[in-house]
């Protein structure tokens, strides 16, 4: 079935064609349109976590203890209830976030390791052009600099490429005073043995803070791996909420004959410790977020140390969720686009420039590059950047989301653009699934479209487009103006990057311990 509509997107293709100038080349570098002004430009810091459910998180409404400090900074700064990835995969949905590009128009979409096309301005391009000294330090491959993540950043530190010095570290067991402070070194040493660890996340943000000048601008990405599959937290966090009051003994894990699987069971291969029940890997994920939340927490503090905190924009957020077992889906993403996968925290916190709050309306990730740049002071014609806008009016209250302010996002493993679509507001998602395939796992084969009730049914089981025709009906045609509307391209003058950066033997590696190869 092909969307098609009287609408054909009109609003949205205005919208697309004014964005144009700024979502490619250069862009202005005048004053920004809504943000708060300061006497200096902020300094941005983006913290983002791999694989991160906003739902298993406390400031979210977890039951579990998991994130003292991230819920501590939602409650000073603006928390989004409903934020939405636009592709749940961690290559498509960070070039979505960094260009403010839907999936459907950058072609950035189910694969790890399509490059992102150098014709596309990033984020942190246009922060370094407009003055901001850029930094990075990622923990994932599939945002490595053989993929141009690394566009636009003056340091771009990749943690598999360096691997923590711990060898000076000494792991003895002995007697005396000095007991306590050789433990505390070897337990340090065995934490730090996964380059990849929240641990040395943290260590090469703080060496890549040792460049950041307090009276200059800067943009500093730090990109934590944890919680990704397979969930093994250091050992001192392993067993956090192994058996707590929240762990449940009865559900189990069907375990397959192949080596890897993801529908129905898991392989073989992906068994930890020998365990066939579902509480504990949910557990082991949940104890994963817990030591993350420690190591963001051991980042703010040192940096606030350096007093490099100052006048400095936070933003928190993920680049997907994870499934745990729901629709029988297990420890994994992508495949399709429930809101486990979809759903992602999103803070914005900036002490004396914005007042705490709680925004539960619909919004998507794409708009997250756009407030920055507003909050940098370039000049966003209407607000806009590339296919996003920014989210300053809507903070200031000179725009108001509503309950039916839409949020559209794809999945799915289909090719020739037959994935999944999705459009969600403030209650309802409906999932427009053009193969029969996955049609079954959605909701029943013949179902092209499937509408849920998030209130009533957060968990996306029961299809009620019936008893809801009228929203059915409204989003049908949202998605369709939506998907119908002109592709948004790239059309510059500015200098290409070498498009055929070969992939580091060290990125291949990490590429296949994550199971992306």
């Amino acid at each position: 079935m092909r969307f098609d509509s009287p609408l054909r997107g009109a609003v949205l293709v205005t919208s697309l064609a004014l964005a144009f100038a700024v979502g490619c080349g250069e862009g202005s570098r005048r004053s920004a349109s809504g943000a708060p002004r300061t006497p200096n430009r902020p300094n941005l810091l983006l913290i983002t976590v791999d694989t991160l459910r906003a739902d298993h998180l406390a400031a979210w409404g977890y039951a579990r203890a998991t994130s003292p400090r991230l819920d501590q900074l939602a409650a000073e700064g603006v928390r989004f209830s409903a934020a939405q990835v636009q592709w749940p995969k961690t290559g498509p949905s960070f070039a979505s976030m960094f260009t403010s590009t839907y999936p459907k128009d950058n072609d950035i979409v189910r694969q790890i390791g399509v490059p992102v096309p150098c014709a596309y301005t990033m984020l942190a391009e246009a922060l370094q052009r407009a003055g901001y000294s850029t930094h990075a330090v990622v923990a994932n491959g599939a945002v490595g600099r053989e993929f141009y993540f690394d566009q636009g950043f003056d340091t771009f530190l990749e943690t598999w490429k360096l691997p923590p010095p711990n060898a000076g570290l000494p792991d003895v067991e002995g007697q005396g005073p000095l007991d306590e402070v050789a433990e505390a070194m070897s337990r340090a040493a065995r934490n730090l043995a996964d380059p990849n660890g929240g641990e040395n996340v943290t260590r090469l943000a703080l060496a890549a803070a040792n460049r950041l000048v307090p009276a200059e601008p800067w943009f500093l990405w730090v990109h934590y791996l944890d919680p990704h599959f397979p969930y093994s937290p250091p050992a001192d966090s392993r067993d956090r909420f192994q058996r707590d009051e929240h762990f449940d003994e009865a559900a189990k894990v069907p375990i397959s004959d192949h080596y890897q699987q993801e529908l129905s069971s898991i392989g073989y291969g992906q068994v930890l410790d020998g365990e066939d029940r579902l509480g504990f890997y949910v557990a082991r994920y949940d104890a994963e977020i817990a030591y993350v939340d420690r190591q963001i927490g051991r980042l703010l503090d040192a940096l606030s140390e350096r007093r490099l905190m100052a006048n400095t924009l936070t933003a928190f957020t993920s680049d997907h969720g994870e499934s745990l077992g729901e629709h029988s889906y297990y420890f994994n993403h992508g495949r399709f686009a429930f809101q486990t996968c979809l759903r992602v925290p999103l803070i914005l916190h900036w002490p004396g420039q914005l007042a705490p709050g709680v925004d539960d309306f619909a919004v998507e990730l794409i708009h997250l590059a756009p407030t920055l740049l507003d909050a940098a002071g370039l000049d966003l014609p209407e607000g806009r950047w590339a296919q996003g806008r920014s989210l300053w009016p809507r903070l200031s209250g000179r725009e108001r989301a509503t309950a039916t302010t839409l949020a559209f996002s794809e999945g799915g493993t289909a090719q020739r653009r037959a994935w999944i679509k999705v459009a969600r507001d403030a209650r309802f998602a409906l999932h427009y699934t053009p193969r029969k395939a996955e049609q079954g796992w959605i909701s029943e084969v013949g179902n092209e479209f499937s509408l849920f009730d998030l209130d009533a049914d957060p968990g996306e089981t029961r299809n009620v487009a019936l008893d809801f025709p009228a929203d059915t009906e409204r989003l049908k045609r949202a998605v369709s103006q939506w998907w119908n509307a002109d592709r948004f391209a790239c059309e510059t003058d500015t200098e290409t990057c070498d498009e055929n950066r070969a992939v580091d033997r060290e990125t291949t590696e990490q590429l296949k311990a994550l199971g992306y190869l």
